[in-house]
């Protein structure tokens, strides 16, 4: 059983990282990159720690993302994929698929973001379930923040308490005197860059651990997305995540025993535990 489980969770990996942005094999030949339409660029970049905790499997997760805001578009996204992108603008040799199938691994990226188009005052969504490339749009979040009284110090910033309850989570926000009504992930809308949020629960915390003020274009990647609605991405992701083993039930990717036959696969959840609840 053990091997197994390690053969599940390793076809996972091997799934999930190098196809999020390489195109075609492995090896020393050269790499073929999703290419990025370019957006907007952003003078004023924020990193944040992001820790997600999953209480039915009692595990929890430390992930490093980071808001890029420019004067129409902001983009909130892995900080491993955005490492790798400069990586890559930085190149100007050839890169071979496999040094940068090792850059992906090493950085720990992600293929989810979210564009936000400040002049619309709309956002769009970009991820994936198992293979596929999802993407949904909605209006941006309207919060109705409470501003409360007390103050702490985030990332050298002096900031400032507000709530608000948003889709099945109550959360505490701390924002800055950055005069930037934006956040991690959907947040906003309060008089200053939030700098700190974390729900009631203590499952989901974004705090920011470092600002910097560099020139870089951003923008999003140019592929095949399956147009849906965020009520049904997030049924989707859920689905999948709860029951991933019958993605590769019935496949090739289904582990066999020494003489070839199918083996059943371990029927666990992976990690996940969503923002949005509702």
């Amino acid at each position: 059983m053990h091997k197994i489980v390690v053969s599940f969770l390793f076809l996972l990996l091997a799934q999930l990282c190098p196809a999020q942005y390489i195109v075609g094999g492995y090896g020393n030949g050269p790499a073929r990159i999703t290419e990025t339409e370019t957006l907007d660029t952003s003078g004023l970049q924020c990193v944040y720690y992001h820790y997600i905790y999953d209480p039915e499997i009692d595990y929890f997760e430390e992930l490093y993302e980071i808001l890029q805001i420019g004067s129409r578009y902001s983009k909130y996204g892995s900080y491993g994929s955005y490492k790798v992108d400069s990586i890559v603008k930085a190149t100007e040799r050839v890169i071979s698929a496999d040094e940068y199938v090792a850059w992906l691994r090493k950085y720990k990226t992600a293929p989810n973001y979210i564009i936000k188009d400040l002049k619309n005052k709309n956002l769009t969504v970009y991820d994936k379930v198992f293979i596929d490339n999802y993407m949904y749009e909605e209006d941006t979040p309207r919060f109705a923040w409470q501003l409360e009284d007390g103050t702490e110090e985030v990332c050298g910033h002096k900031c400032h308490k507000a709530t608000a309850s948003f889709r099945g989570r109550i959360w505490t926000a701390w924002y800055s005197d950055i005069p930037v009504p934006n956040g991690p992930w959907k947040f906003g809308g309060l008089p200053g860059l939030i700098l700190k949020i974390e729900d009631s629960t203590g499952e989901h915390r974004f705090s920011a651990i470092m600002i910097k003020r560099d020139q870089t274009s951003f923008g999003k990647q140019k592929r095949q997305y399956i147009n849906t609605t965020r009520e049904k991405f997030n049924k989707a992701i859920l689905e999948y995540k709860n029951e991933a083993w019958k993605a590769f039930a019935g496949t090739d990717y289904q582990p066999k025993d020494a003489e070839g036959k199918a083996v059943e696969i371990p029927k666990r959840k992976l990690f996940f535990n969503p923002i949005e609840l509702e």
